[in-house]
C-alpha cells in the first residue's frame, strides 16, 4: 500500500512538471478566470488615432472642439496605444481593453460641459459635426464606434446637447465596410460615412442599413436626414 501511494505521488509530480514545462514554453499565454489570454508583456500595440471635430455644440455662438479620449481607470492615464487589430481577434483586443478598465469618451475643450461616455471600445471610425439640422441653435454630432466584435454591422450615432446633456437623436444602421480603404492610395473620410450618411446638394442624406437587424425589407434609397428637436 505504501508503494502504491508513493507511485501515485510520483506520477502526479511528474505530470505537474510536464504541465509546468509546457506552460513555460508558451510564455506568451496565461490563464485568467475563464479563458486563455496573451500576456501584456508580449501584446503588440498600435498607436490609437484620436479624432476631434469642431462645431457650436452648446449653442453659445462660439466654436467648440470635441475630442476623443480613451482612458484607463486601472492606471489613471490616457490609453495612447492598444492591442493591434491586425494581429489579434476581437476577443483578445476586448480583454486587453477590459483589463485596462478602459473608457472611451468624448469631451469638450472647455470645462463645465457634459462628457459622453461610450464604454469599452477600440476607438472611433469617424467623428464629425452635422451642423444644425434640427434648427435648435446647436450643431449635432455624429460618430461610429469601433466595436470589439466579429460582426461588421454597426451604427452611426447622432447626438445633440439637450438641456446641457448629450442625448441620442438617431441611430443609422451601417456596415463597417464603409471604412475599408487602402492606406497607400486612399485616406479615411473625416466627414460622413460613404454610402450611409453623406452630404449631397448641401443636405445630409442617409441610407439606413437597420433592416439587417429588424428583418424588414431592404430599401436602398438615400433619404434626406431629418432630426427632431430636443424634448
Amino acid at each position: 500500500m505504501k508503494k502504491r501511494y508513493t507511485l501515485i505521488i510520483f506520477t502526479l509530480f511528474f505530470c505537474g512538471c510536464l504541465l509546468t514545462d509546457k506552460r513555460s514554453k508558451q510564455s506568451n499565454i496565461k490563464l485568467d478566470d475563464t479563458t486563455t489570454q496573451l500576456t501584456d508583456t508580449v501584446i503588440k500595440l498600435r498607436k490609437l488615432d484620436k479624432l476631434f471635430t469642431v462645431g457650436d455644440f452648446d449653442g453659445d455662438g462660439q466654436k467648440d472642439t470635441i475630442f476623443e479620449h480613451n482612458f484607463s481607470r486601472l492606471s489613471g492615464t490616457e490609453i495612447d496605444s492598444s492591442a493591434d487589430p491586425s494581429e489579434y481577434e476581437f476577443d483578445i483586443i476586448w480583454q486587453w481593453l477590459y483589463k485596462q478598465d478602459a473608457d472611451l469618451y468624448l469631451a469638450f475643450n472647455k470645462d463645465n460641459q457634459d462628457t459622453l461616455h461610450l464604454g469599452i471600445s477600440g476607438g472611433l471610425h469617424c467623428l464629425f459635426s452635422l451642423g444644425d439640422i434640427n434648427l435648435d441653435g446647436k450643431d449635432e454630432l455624429a460618430f461610429v464606434k469601433d466595436n470589439c466584435d466579429f460582426s461588421r454591422l454597426s451604427s452611426c450615432q447622432i447626438y445633440s446637447m439637450c438641456n446641457k446633456k448629450w442625448t441620442v437623436l438617431e441611430f443609422i444602421g451601417i456596415n463597417e465596410n464603409a471604412f475599408d480603404f487602402d492606406p497607400e492610395t486612399e485616406t479615411l473620410p473625416t466627414t460622413g460615412v460613404k454610402g450611409y450618411l453623406e452630404r449631397q446638394n448641401n443636405k445630409w442624406v442617409y441610407y439606413d442599413n437597420s433592416w439587417y437587424f429588424d428583418g424588414s425589407h431592404e430599401d436602398t434609397t438615400m433619404q434626406i436626414l431629418k432630426l427632431d428637436k430636443c424634448k
